[in-house]
């Protein structure tokens, strides 16, 4: 039997985490939810991720730093930016880079679908 992918997500909102936990989660994944860069380092230092979903604006260190230092420390490791904010003028930077970018609300399939096109 296949181990299920583990996915961890940083989000500021609580609400989108668990909504994030639940429907991956129905989709086979084992999702982590954090609220922060700050827990979101500590969380993957103690486990393996298969992928990360980021959320671009947080409060202290935003998901443009935290993406820069997981990418630096877990090169290959797929990470996928959620935001609000679709206009942005990170957004096409992390497009370039080829970093996925979701803006919010995200459908859950397109999330499923780079999940695993990424990880399978």
């Amino acid at each position: 039997m296949k181990e299920p992918r583990r996915i961890l997500v940083v989000d500021d909102d609580a609400g989108i985490g668990q909504m994030l936990t639940k429907a991956l989660g129905r989709h086979g994944f084992v999702v982590d939810a954090v609220q922060s860069a700050d827990e979101a380092l500590s969380r993957i230092e103690g486990a393996s991720y298969d992928a990360a979903l980021v959320d671009l604006v947080m409060p202290g260190r935003d998901g443009a730093d935290l993406s820069a230092l997981l990418r630096r420390r877990f090169p290959g490791l797929p990470i996928g930016m959620l935001t609000g904010y679709t206009n942005s003028p990170l957004i096409p930077a992390f497009e370039r880079s080829g970093m996925a970018v979701f803006t919010k609300p995200v459908p859950i399939q397109d999330l499923v679908d780079f999940l695993q096109r990424e990880i399978g």
